[in-house]
């Protein structure tokens, strides 16, 4: 239907340049070109991107009259929407994020540990979407290879069913209504980003969606509370600080844009482990792990990040599960090293790893030492942060 551009609507006879299964190139008669992309993701849906690139400033464009492209745009997909979607949907994104400030308070009876992080979400996002079905099915789709993305649960232990389910309860949705639920991954899988809370926050947007819950953001988050400490930020977004188990979070505003590099590890690193590997270490050091003091995110930090100075950032910044991280994981010490060596500010691991995060002073400089690290044959890329929390996708 794309390329059949006779049977576009607004009558603006655009002409057909190129078109595949997944990308389709007009131009239009001001010379202005479109760009349009189609790319699968899970669950049976498909994404479309467009591209329009503005027409030159001359007379045949002027002669052409002044075209509402953005209406024209949502007219075609208001038809593609008729004919191919007959069936309701929901998409919602969330994203990935990193910790620039993560101190671990003492071990509790039940065995979690309070924490103090400085969360900053990323433009690096996962995608969530929902049908209405009569069972619970989740599928999964990304940017990893098969092995990896097995890692997934696609049965009902996956955090995404726990959300619809969550929103279902209070909603007081009909007991057998269910979703089959798409995840299209990009933040890493156990990587310490927390992409599985990501999917979970996603989740909550489509499942208020679907079951018509009328749930307000900070009804979502209450909700989010209680699937994971880091799924709250994912709905919240931006810059916040966690304290507690890490789901009570206080906003901080007006953080300047902190540009960083990422490098990704193929061997997971389980958080559980990470966690336990730290209470060792400190008992050998003579420490008690239930009776260290309380964490607290440093107000030099929250300036920093106001104040956008990469090096007083770099001085603030804190992670205590690095250390558990580096004793199971060794290696990740020469990424570290590697980073700093191409110019990043600073380089540690990223929450419980085994991700790499590079801060670095400019997005050029960030994309630049990506660049060298990929070609040293490191999975390896530029983000930035903050960005928005969890939204649905029109």
């Amino acid at each position: 239907m794309l390329g059949d551009v006779d049977r576009w609507p607004g009558n603006l006879n655009p002409r057909l340049l190129t078109a595949n299964e997944n990308e389709v190139v007009v131009a239009f008669r001001d010379n202005s070109r479109a760009r349009i992309r189609v790319s699968k993701l899970a669950a049976g849906v498909q994404r479309i991107e467009i591209e329009h690139e503005a027409a030159p400033s001359n007379s045949q464009a002027e002669a052409a009259g002044g075209v509402d492209y953005e209406i024209f745009w949502f007219e075609l997909f208001a038809m593609l929407n008729s004919r191919l979607m007959p069936e309701r949907l929901a998409v919602a994104t969330a994203p990935g994020k990193v910790n620039l400030f993560l101190g671990i308070g003492p071990l509790a009876p039940n065995g979690y540990h309070s924490v103090a992080s400085l969360y900053l979400a990323v433009n690096l996002r996962e995608t969530v979407s929902a049908q209405l079905a009569t069972t619970y099915e989740v599928k999964v789709t990304g940017d990893f290879d098969a092995f990896e993305l097995l890692q997934v649960p696609t049965d009902e232990s996956n955090l995404v069913v726990k959300a619809a389910k969550r929103v279902a309860e209070q909603a007081g949705a009909p007991d057998p209504l269910k979703l089959t639920i798409g995840i299209d991954k990009r933040v890493p899988i156990a990587g310490g980003m927390g992409g599985g809370s990501a999917d979970g926050a996603a989740a909550l947007l489509v499942a208020n969606e679907m079951f018509n819950g009328k749930f307000d953001r900070q009804d979502l988050i209450d909700m989010a509370a209680g699937l994971g400490a880091d799924v709250p930020f994912a709905v919240l977004g931006g810059a916040a600080i966690g304290s507690g188990t890490g789901a009570k979070l206080t906003a901080v505003e007006d953080v300047a844009q902190v540009h960083l590099v990422l490098i990704l590890d193929e061997q997971g690193l389980s958080t559980p482990a990470v966690y336990r590997k730290l209470d060792e270490l400190r008992t050998a050091r003579g420490e008690n792990p239930t009776a260290v003091a309380e964490p607290t995110v440093t107000r030099a930090l929250i300036r920093a990040l106001q104040n956008g100075n990469p090096w007083d950032i770099a001085a603030a910044m804190q992670n205590d599960l690095e250390e558990a991280a580096l004793a199971l994981r060794p290696d990740l010490q020469n990424k570290i090293d590697l980073a700093l060596e191409l110019g990043a500010v600073r380089a540690m691991v990223s929450g419980s790893g085994p991700t790499v995060m590079a801060l670095v002073g400019s997005e050029a400089g960030a994309k630049d030492i990506a660049e060298q690290l990929s070609k040293r044959g490191l999975n390896a890329f530029a983000v930035s942060g903050p960005d928005f929390g969890a939204e649905l996708v029109d």
